[in-house]
């Protein structure tokens, strides 16, 4: 079950990085393209690599998880998991470490339980592990679920099941992208393929109250995302562009609107989605950007912190607090230069998104 604890914090030891494309295209001269920019303050800026973060509400306190390590591509990254009670002061309390590299934190939560799932890279294979615990101070020890080779993406809950998305990395068309399903959060099996053999990667789910499944998936090979969508029982899907890029995205509802939070670059003149991940310049001004999802389209909403320089951003995520959404997002300290730095810093970010009227 739990591990040896040291000044409050739980160690777990049970017994090539996909390349992120850092791609999207809001064409304009002017470098936020005329979008409000919330400005954001740091949570996590320790000098080590912070990022890939998870954030729930849970048990009357806020529980944020993330990725630490050297640097983006090294292989030494742990998960760490804080609690707050106010979103600005928190308390580490527990520390996941497979001795692989771990990150892609996701939370869930499932049956009264904080599920925790990350995915871990060993010897270039993918694992994921998943723990829960019922007081946030005793975890189950990690156990790995699903396949070996594949990345759980952004667990959520409908009627009583969890559904998430599952894509294999690899070379593009050895790529796929899978709708899985679990009753338990430890058994998990495939309803349907969403795609594969086109660069598939992270895929987003979002519930529509009639029960209707859209998925948000990145796409390594070109800049553009895609949009597809299924009715029940999810086994055929419908596929067309988004139109934007996607990478690093999360979807949340609130109060009828479906917020999208993905990456953002500002490229003047415009690049068309259908482009090739080649064509996107060095020279390019990246950040973090909020949609809102109306109608079929992903509608440009807001920038969080400064769309300046080309500095890797994004894997957002939020939760509602009192009437307002709050997000929490990574922003390196380096500009991206074409490849990932074995060893940087990047820091966790916090921003008050407004909510639209």
């Amino acid at each position: 079950m739990g591990s040896d604890s040291s000044d409050g914090v739980h160690v777990f030891s049970p017994s090539t990085v996909e390349g992120i494309l850092l791609t999207l295209a809001i064409g304009s001269g002017n470098a936020s393209g005329g979008l409000k920019t919330i400005d954001a303050s740091p949570v996590v800026a320790d000098g080590w690599h912070n990022a890939f973060a998870a954030l729930t509400a849970w048990n009357g306190r806020y529980w944020l998880a993330y990725r630490r390590g050297s640097g983006h591509t090294a292989r030494d990254g742990v998960i760490v998991v804080s609690v707050s009670s106010d979103l600005l002061a928190w308390e580490e309390v527990a520390l996941f470490q497979t001795g692989a590299d771990d990150r892609d934190a996701q939370w869930v939560v499932f049956n009264g339980r904080l599920w925790l799932y990350f995915n871990s890279l060993r010897d270039g294979l993918f694992a994921i592990y998943a723990s829960q615990t019922e007081d946030g101070r005793t975890w189950s020890e990690p156990e790995r679920v699903y396949r070996d080779g594949f990345i759980l993406w952004k667990p959520i809950e409908r009627d009583g099941l969890l559904y998430a998305g599952a894509h294999r990395p690899g070379a593009d068309a050895e790529r796929g992208a899978e709708l899985v399903c679990s009753s338990d959060g430890l058994a998990w099996s495939q309803i349907s393929t969403l795609r594969a053999g086109r660069g598939e990667s992270e895929t987003t789910l979002s519930f529509a109250p009639n029960g209707d499944l859209t998925a948000f998936l990145r796409d390594q090979r070109q800049i553009g995302g895609a949009i597809l969508e299924s009715r029940p029982p999810y086994t055929e899907w419908a596929e067309r562009s988004a139109g934007v890029h996607l990478s690093g995205h999360a979807a949340y509802t609130i109060e009828g609107v479906t917020y999208v939070f993905s990456r953002a670059f500002a490229c003047d003149p415009p690049i068309e989605s259908d482009a090739p991940r080649s064509a996107l310049p060095a020279e390019i001004d990246q950040g973090t950007i909020v949609y809102t999802y109306e109608e079929g389209v992903l509608v440009p909403y807001c920038l969080l912190g400064p769309l300046h320089e080309n500095h890797d951003a994004s894997y957002a995520t939020a939760i509602v607090r009192a009437g307002r959404m709050w997000a929490i997002f990574h922003r390196a300290r380096h500009r991206y230069e074409g490849t990932f730095r074995y060893k940087d810093a990047a820091d966790l970010l916090l921003a008050e998104v407004p909510l639209k009227k």
